[in-house]
């Protein structure tokens, strides 16, 4: 309230100073140059020509101090509009001004002409340049939040949806005096797309894991509880351990996806990569899972020459395994699973492929994106939260790699991984950001 008086008081100041400076030389000017006159020249006519002189000088003079006296002040207030202008395009939000009844825009600031996609909005109406196909005010539109009675409202603050771009922002509207004593609107929108996308991700993340942790712990307490309860033969009781043991994995599996990926994402995990063979990497893995099904055998296939790469082993070994337990998952009716390697020019490309359910052609992006699952609801149920994959490419990504699929419905599924070779070089290359998706 205090700035606005102060600015009314400034704005009034400056006609006011303009028309005083006018007057007193005005009057100095009369007042002088007629005693100069009265005393210098004694003819009457002589004296009335030069008073005409005198007049239209005046109004030549005054004229010219009047110009430099606007000029001056319209380049300082000129020079104001470029500061505020600047410094509301510099802002990384988007700012505007529209009247309140008319929705006319009064201002639009850079991320506000990006939005719009046009520099011309001027003498158009709000909902008409920054909504998609909106032709009337906006259900949602604040306005008669912002003033009561001609008076200015606290400041409002709210979220919603762009229908142009489908970005969130939070919004901070305010009904603020305009140049001509009008109360306009000024809102400003900050987006907060990734914020609300990470809260959403931390809740299906919290929701999905627990609910997947329940499975595994009914069936472990369920086993226990049996086995307390009942004498059973020995084999009985073994196959209740072999069964509580599965699924102790997979639990154990679970909670390491999820910790692992959450370090990955706020890369709080340094990389120590070394030079490794896919001998030394696939193998121990080939023995593992050619255990883990009778029903899925497992090939390891390594061309001859395939040279080495760079890589944690650790890392690319969790990423393999990721891929072998989907590739055992997915195949339910069996089938022999192939873990194999090559060289590819500068590149080792290591890959599991599998005779299973495949994937459509529109979900082979979509499928490394945390908690997405393929659709498989013609098949038997399959458990897992769907961060096997996300994992997979944050590791991959960075070890300056690239990881993909390669599938169609019915006709199984293969898995790629492609890394920097090593041969040849004794330096690992420099790492780079993670990367958040190929």
């Amino acid at each position: 309230m205090y700035r606005n008086s102060t600015s009314r008081r400034q704005s009034r100041r400056i006609p006011l100073k303009i028309a005083g400076i006018y007057a007193v030389i005005g009057t100095a000017w009369i007042l002088l140059s007629d005693r100069a006159l009265s005393a210098l020249v004694a003819d009457p006519s002589l004296t009335a020509r030069l008073q005409t002189y005198k007049g239209w000088f005046y109004v030549l003079a005054t004229s010219a101090l009047l110009y430099l006296l606007v000029r001056r002040h319209t380049r300082a207030l000129g020079t104001q509009f470029e500061e505020i202008r600047t410094i509301f395009d510099s802002l990384n939000a988007i700012v505007y001004v529209a009247d309140l009844e008319t929705y006319e825009l009064l201002h639009l600031n850079r991320l506000g002409e990006e939005l719009s996609g046009t520099r011309d909005w001027r003498g158009k109406r709000c909902f008409e340049v920054l909504q998609a196909d909106q032709r009337g005010p906006c259900g949602f539109c604040s306005n008669s939040r912002l003033e009561l009675g001609g008076q200015a409202r606290a400041p409002y603050s709210w979220v919603f949806r762009n229908t142009r771009n489908q970005r969130w922002y939070q919004c901070i509207d305010k009904a603020i005096p305009w140049s001509d004593g009008r109360l306009v609107r000024l809102e400003i929108a900050i987006d907060i797309t990734e914020s609300r996308e990470l809260e959403e991700l931390k809740d299906q993340m919290l929701s999905a894991v627990s609910h997947e942790m329940r499975t595994p712990m009914t069936a472990i307490l369920g086993f226990t509880e049996f086995m307390l309860e009942e004498e059973g033969s020995a084999e009985e009781r073994r196959g209740y351990l072999e069964a509580m043991h599965r699924e102790g994995q997979r639990l154990n599996r679970l909670i390491d996806n999820f910790l692992r990926l959450g370090r990955l994402k706020s890369q709080r995990e340094s990389l120590h990569r070394e030079r490794l063979h896919p001998q030394e990497l696939l193998a121990p893995l080939a023995k593992k899972y050619a255990q883990a099904s009778p029903r899925h055998p497992l090939r390891l296939e390594i061309a001859e020459g395939t040279g080495p790469f760079w890589g944690e082993a650790e890392d690319l070994a969790l990423v393999i395994d990721n891929l072998l337990a989907n590739a055992l998952q997915y195949s339910p009716e069996g089938g022999e699973i192939v873990l194999g390697a090559k060289s590819r020019g500068d590149e080792v490309l290591l890959w599991v492929k599998d005779p299973g359910i495949g994937i459509e052609a529109g979900e082979l992006e979509r499928i490394f994106v945390p908690f997405f699952r393929v659709d498989n609801s013609d098949q038997r149920r399959t458990s897992g939260v769907g961060l096997g994959l996300p994992l997979a490419r944050e590791i991959v990504s960075r070890h300056q790699g690239r990881i993909w699929a390669e599938s169609a419905p019915a006709s199984g599924s293969t898995f790629y991984v492609a890394l920097p070779g090593a041969a040849g070089t004794s330096v690992a290359p420099a790492p780079e950001s993670p990367s958040r998706g190929d």
